[in-house]
């Protein structure tokens, strides 16, 4: 049988024709450009086009598309034409899942991270899952996926409205928030009724954070929480911040049962580890090798990735792209680097977000000490009337909108001293890559 990708190098859709690739099938696909993933895809003997034409799909049983494609992609058109069957990326992973023992992490917020978690500590543990991830991550054999004989282990993403039919054996919910509403006619409502049908769908238990108002009234006799208090079965006290890592105490049904040193800052990295720990502990992992595996963990790309260091200048490059999670990396960084000046360089990405949520931007933001807002990444949006990053620099002080790449790292260079943060899921990250290897030529690179 032949599958094809079209829009092959998402970080979802890569590890879905690895997937497919491993299990014997013959995969092809296409992507309107060439990029680390499509090359990574090559030479795992992935036939892939750039560019997309119905010349792409000839003889194609399969087809397999990517949220960003578009009905009126030439290769969507000749298929729907020729009655070539098609599925969204969300509907073919939800087929995975449903026909396998699996396990999947959703939430606005740490599903990414919690993912890896509980991959990390399961491979340790010589458990074997399969994994699906959406990011990059050094223990994982493909950076975003591994094949094993074990559970599948995948990130679940609520951002297209697949979410309600996911059936598999354990939902892990990290929070609930109102985001992606696009998908959902405009409505927090639809999300939530969305989500808790995903979690009612679980075969044998639901873990949400205890601490969320709305997931607390996903209430029956499977769910299980985590959180900060005892009114979560699995619950973390006591977080003490040391700089480069942070240590707390783990506690299930008021019961101490040790502690955990983390080589990540800030509470929100706390969150995913406890959600782990509790899957872990549930799926009858010793606690011993739970601390163990965490003793070998390290961030996932583009989660609070420290680029270049030296006595007065850091660059990091972090995913942050909610109110709420530009929120807890301005914190962490202050948790990381007490004594230096953070310097937040934010990227909104989506018309809609930011939309929704100016207001709440400018006020994390201000949290940092200096702020540049670089220009929208839309992520195929088109532009809302009215919606722009010149409006938001506006509510903050000490801040400034910049639209050119190159302005912006002129105006980094010229400041002294600083943690430079860079914040967002877009194309900023390329700025502080670039970033990071000036400085990395111009000083000593001590990492």
């Amino acid at each position: 049988m032949k599958y094809f990708f079209s829009g092959i190098g998402g970080i979802g859709m890569s590890s879905l024709a690895l997937y497919t690739k491993y299990k014997g099938f013959d995969v092809s696909g296409s992507n309107n450009v060439e990029s680390e993933r499509t090359n990574y895809l090559k030479n795992k003997n992935i036939d892939i086009k750039i560019g997309h034409t119905k010349e792409n799909i000839l003889n194609t049983d399969l087809i397999i598309k990517s949220t960003a494609i578009k009905d009126s992609n030439p290769e969507i058109k000749y298929a729907k034409e020729w009655n070539i069957p098609i599925l969204n990326r969300m509907e073919y992973l939800n087929y995975i899942l449903k026909n396998n023992y699996s396990i999947g992490i959703t939430g606005t917020d740490g599903k990414t991270t919690t993912t890896a978690m509980i991959s990390h500590i399961l491979k340790e543990a010589l458990y074997d899952p399969t994994v699906f991830l959406g990011g990059i991550h050094d223990s994982l054999e493909d950076g975003n996926f591994r094949l094993g004989a074990g559970p599948i282990i995948s990130e679940v993403d609520e951002s297209d409205g697949y979410i309600r039919n996911t059936i598999l054996d354990v939902s892990i919910i990290t929070n609930l928030r109102p985001d992606h509403l696009e998908h959902y006619n405009n409505s927090f409502e639809n999300l939530i009724d969305s989500l808790y049908n995903h979690a009612s769908n679980a075969r044998d238990f639901v873990l949400l954070n205890g601490d969320d108002v709305i997931l607390n009234t996903f209430y029956d006799n499977f769910v299980i929480k985590f959180g900060t208090t005892n009114n979560s079965e699995y619950y973390f006290t006591n977080r003490i911040p040391h700089g480069y890592y942070q240590t707390f105490d783990v506690h299930y049904k008021n019961k101490f049962i040790g502690k955990i040193k983390m080589n990540l800052p800030g509470v929100h990295y706390a969150y995913d580890a406890i959600a782990a720990i509790a899957y872990s502990l549930e799926m009858g992992v010793s606690f011993e090798k739970i601390c163990k595996a965490f003793e070998t963990f390290n961030s996932v790309n583009r989660r609070f990735n420290v680029l270049f260091k030296n006595s007065h200048i850091f660059v990091v490059d972090d995913y942050a792209h909610t109110p709420e999670e530009v929120e807890h990396t301005i914190k962490a960084a202050r948790e990381y680097f007490p004594d230096y000046p953070i310097i937040a360089i934010f990227q909104p990405h989506r018309y809609t977000r930011l939309f929704r949520h100016y207001q709440q931007f400018s006020q994390v933001l201000k949290n940092a000490d200096k702020v540049f807002i670089y220009r929208i990444y839309s992520a195929f949006e088109e532009p809302i009337e009215g919606v722009n990053e010149l409006k938001m620099a506006k509510l903050i002080n000490d801040s400034e909108f910049i639209n050119s790449e190159n302005e912006m790292i002129d105006k980094i260079l010229n400041l002294s001293e600083g943690v430079f943060l860079f914040l967002g899921a877009g194309d900023i990250t390329n700025v502080a890559k670039k970033v990071s290897k000036i400085f990395t030529k111009k000083y000593e690179n001590v990492i």
